[in-house]
Protein backbone atom coordinates (compact mmCIF):
# COMPACT_ATOMS: atom_id res chain seq x y z
CA UNK A 1 0.00 0.00 0.00
CA UNK A 2 1.72 3.03 -1.24
CA UNK A 3 1.66 6.45 0.32
CA UNK A 4 0.65 7.71 -3.12
CA UNK A 5 -2.58 5.68 -2.98
CA UNK A 6 -3.53 7.08 0.42
CA UNK A 7 -2.66 10.62 -0.69
CA UNK A 8 -4.99 10.27 -3.68
CA UNK A 9 -7.81 9.00 -1.47
CA UNK A 10 -7.15 11.83 1.03
CA UNK A 11 -7.36 14.37 -1.82
CA UNK A 12 -10.78 13.00 -2.77
CA UNK A 13 -11.97 13.22 0.84
CA UNK A 14 -10.66 16.82 1.04
CA UNK A 15 -12.99 17.84 -1.79
CA UNK A 16 -15.67 18.07 0.91
CA UNK A 17 -15.04 19.99 4.13
CA UNK A 18 -15.39 18.15 7.42
CA UNK A 19 -19.06 18.12 8.54
CA UNK A 20 -20.04 20.69 5.89
CA UNK A 21 -22.94 20.76 3.50
CA UNK A 22 -25.66 20.35 6.12
CA UNK A 23 -26.60 22.75 8.89
CA UNK A 24 -25.97 21.00 12.17
CA UNK A 25 -27.30 22.89 15.14
CA UNK A 26 -26.25 22.12 18.69
CA UNK A 27 -29.73 20.66 19.27
CA UNK A 28 -29.46 18.40 16.22
CA UNK A 29 -26.01 17.13 17.15
CA UNK A 30 -27.25 16.53 20.69
CA UNK A 31 -30.28 14.53 19.55
CA UNK A 32 -28.64 12.57 16.72
CA UNK A 33 -25.11 12.19 18.06
CA UNK A 34 -23.74 13.34 14.70
CA UNK A 35 -20.00 13.56 14.90
CA UNK A 36 -18.37 12.44 11.68
CA UNK A 37 -15.01 10.78 11.35
CA UNK A 38 -12.28 13.22 10.25
CA UNK A 39 -10.59 12.40 6.94
CA UNK A 40 -7.18 11.73 8.51
CA UNK A 41 -8.73 9.15 10.86
CA UNK A 42 -10.62 7.51 7.98
CA UNK A 43 -7.32 7.12 6.09
CA UNK A 44 -5.53 5.83 9.19
CA UNK A 45 -8.24 3.25 9.91
CA UNK A 46 -8.56 2.03 6.32
CA UNK A 47 -4.81 1.77 5.89
CA UNK A 48 -4.84 -0.90 8.62
CA UNK A 49 -7.17 -3.13 6.59
CA UNK A 50 -6.37 -5.67 3.91
CA UNK A 51 -7.20 -3.89 0.64
CA UNK A 52 -8.67 -7.13 -0.72
CA UNK A 53 -11.73 -6.25 1.39
CA UNK A 54 -12.38 -3.61 -1.29
CA UNK A 55 -11.84 -5.90 -4.30
CA UNK A 56 -14.38 -6.04 -7.14
CA UNK A 57 -17.57 -7.75 -6.01
CA UNK A 58 -16.88 -7.13 -2.31
CA UNK A 59 -19.73 -5.15 -0.77
CA UNK A 60 -19.08 -2.27 1.57
CA UNK A 61 -21.88 -1.26 3.93
CA UNK A 62 -21.87 1.70 6.28
CA UNK A 63 -24.99 1.33 8.48
CA UNK A 64 -24.64 4.90 9.82
CA UNK A 65 -23.01 6.59 6.83
CA UNK A 66 -23.56 10.26 7.67
CA UNK A 67 -22.10 12.33 4.85
CA UNK A 68 -20.23 9.33 3.45
CA UNK A 69 -16.66 9.71 4.70
CA UNK A 70 -15.93 5.96 4.74
CA UNK A 71 -17.95 5.22 1.62
CA UNK A 72 -16.18 7.90 -0.42
CA UNK A 73 -12.81 6.49 0.66
CA UNK A 74 -13.99 2.93 -0.15
CA UNK A 75 -15.13 4.06 -3.60
CA UNK A 76 -11.74 5.55 -4.45
CA UNK A 77 -9.87 2.53 -3.05
CA UNK A 78 -11.89 0.35 -5.40
CA UNK A 79 -11.14 2.68 -8.33
CA UNK A 80 -7.47 3.48 -7.66
CA UNK A 81 -6.21 0.22 -6.15
CA UNK A 82 -8.41 -2.34 -7.92
CA UNK A 83 -8.84 -0.54 -11.26
CA UNK A 84 -12.63 -0.56 -11.12
CA UNK A 85 -14.71 2.01 -12.96
CA UNK A 86 -16.64 4.48 -10.80
CA UNK A 87 -19.89 2.76 -11.80
CA UNK A 88 -18.54 -0.68 -10.84
CA UNK A 89 -17.31 0.65 -7.50
CA UNK A 90 -20.66 2.27 -6.74
CA UNK A 91 -22.37 -1.05 -7.44
CA UNK A 92 -20.57 -2.50 -4.39
CA UNK A 93 -21.23 0.41 -1.99
CA UNK A 94 -24.21 0.74 0.35
CA UNK A 95 -25.07 3.33 2.98
CA UNK A 96 -27.88 3.89 5.46
CA UNK A 97 -28.53 6.94 7.62
CA UNK A 98 -31.41 8.22 9.76
CA UNK A 99 -31.20 11.79 8.44
CA UNK A 100 -32.56 12.71 4.98
CA UNK A 101 -30.03 15.49 4.39
CA UNK A 102 -27.12 13.16 5.22
CA UNK A 103 -28.45 10.56 2.76
CA UNK A 104 -28.76 13.18 0.03
CA UNK A 105 -25.31 14.63 0.76
CA UNK A 106 -23.72 11.17 0.82
CA UNK A 107 -25.28 10.37 -2.57
CA UNK A 108 -23.96 13.64 -4.01
CA UNK A 109 -20.47 13.01 -2.65
CA UNK A 110 -20.43 9.48 -4.05
CA UNK A 111 -21.95 10.51 -7.35
CA UNK A 112 -24.68 7.89 -6.98
CA UNK A 113 -24.76 4.54 -5.28
CA UNK A 114 -27.24 2.83 -3.02
CA UNK A 115 -27.70 5.13 -0.05
CA UNK A 116 -31.04 5.02 1.70
CA UNK A 117 -32.73 6.61 4.66
CA UNK A 118 -33.42 4.14 7.44
CA UNK A 119 -32.55 3.04 10.95
CA UNK A 120 -30.08 0.15 10.84
CA UNK A 121 -30.75 -0.71 14.47
CA UNK A 122 -34.54 -0.75 14.01
CA UNK A 123 -35.07 -1.36 10.29
CA UNK A 124 -38.88 -1.65 10.50
CA UNK A 125 -39.15 1.76 12.16
CA UNK A 126 -40.64 4.38 9.84
CA UNK A 127 -38.74 7.65 9.83
CA UNK A 128 -40.11 11.08 9.06
CA UNK A 129 -38.93 11.93 5.54
CA UNK A 130 -38.26 8.30 4.59
CA UNK A 131 -39.87 7.24 1.31
CA UNK A 132 -42.06 4.16 1.10
CA UNK A 133 -39.48 2.60 -1.22
CA UNK A 134 -36.67 3.20 1.30
CA UNK A 135 -38.74 1.71 4.12
CA UNK A 136 -39.52 -1.36 2.00
CA UNK A 137 -35.82 -1.71 1.10
CA UNK A 138 -34.84 -1.56 4.78
CA UNK A 139 -37.41 -4.17 5.79
CA UNK A 140 -36.48 -6.46 2.90
CA UNK A 141 -32.72 -6.10 3.36
CA UNK A 142 -32.74 -6.68 7.08
CA UNK A 143 -35.33 -9.47 6.92
CA UNK A 144 -33.17 -11.20 4.30
CA UNK A 145 -30.02 -10.67 6.36
CA UNK A 146 -31.56 -11.91 9.61
CA UNK A 147 -33.19 -14.89 7.90
CA UNK A 148 -29.99 -15.96 6.16
CA UNK A 149 -27.99 -15.47 9.36
CA UNK A 150 -30.53 -17.56 11.27
CA UNK A 151 -30.48 -20.30 8.64
CA UNK A 152 -26.68 -20.31 8.55
CA UNK A 153 -26.53 -20.53 12.34
CA UNK A 154 -28.93 -23.48 12.34
CA UNK A 155 -27.38 -25.36 9.44
CA UNK A 156 -23.73 -24.70 10.20
CA UNK A 157 -22.42 -27.77 11.97
CA UNK A 158 -19.18 -27.50 13.90
CA UNK A 159 -16.46 -29.95 13.03
CA UNK A 160 -15.35 -31.83 16.10
CA UNK A 161 -12.03 -33.53 16.58
CA UNK A 162 -11.56 -35.51 19.70
CA UNK A 163 -8.26 -36.83 20.93
CA UNK A 164 -7.51 -38.53 24.21
CA UNK A 165 -4.40 -37.62 26.08
CA UNK A 166 -2.29 -40.69 26.53
CA UNK A 167 1.44 -40.80 26.71
CA UNK A 168 2.39 -38.06 24.24
CA UNK A 169 0.10 -35.42 25.69
CA UNK A 170 -2.24 -33.63 23.26
CA UNK A 171 -3.35 -31.06 25.76
CA UNK A 172 -0.17 -29.78 27.24
CA UNK A 173 0.03 -32.50 29.87
CA UNK A 174 -2.99 -31.26 31.80
CA UNK A 175 -5.68 -33.80 32.62
CA UNK A 176 -4.28 -36.36 30.20
CA UNK A 177 -7.22 -38.68 30.76
CA UNK A 178 -9.83 -36.13 29.64
CA UNK A 179 -10.61 -35.73 25.95
CA UNK A 180 -9.51 -32.66 24.08
CA UNK A 181 -12.24 -31.28 21.88
CA UNK A 182 -11.43 -28.82 19.13
CA UNK A 183 -14.32 -27.07 17.44
CA UNK A 184 -13.76 -25.64 13.98
CA UNK A 185 -16.45 -23.09 13.21
CA UNK A 186 -14.75 -21.73 10.13
CA UNK A 187 -17.02 -21.34 7.18
CA UNK A 188 -16.41 -21.51 3.49
CA UNK A 189 -19.40 -19.30 2.78
CA UNK A 190 -19.43 -15.91 1.10
CA UNK A 191 -17.73 -13.38 3.39
CA UNK A 192 -19.88 -10.70 4.96
CA UNK A 193 -19.67 -7.16 3.61
CA UNK A 194 -17.13 -4.81 5.07
CA UNK A 195 -18.91 -2.72 7.70
CA UNK A 196 -17.90 0.67 9.02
Amino acid sequence: MSIELWNRVAERLAEHGYMTGVERTVERVGSTGEVFTPSALVIEMLSCLDLELFAPGKSVLDPACGDGQFLVAAKWLKVYHHGMSVEEALGDIYGVDVMRDNVDLCRRRLGGGTVIMGDSLRPTRRLEGQTQEEWEQMVALFREASTSTYKKARTRKPKLRQAHGAGGSTNGGLNDKKPVVEIDLTSHEEPAPTLF
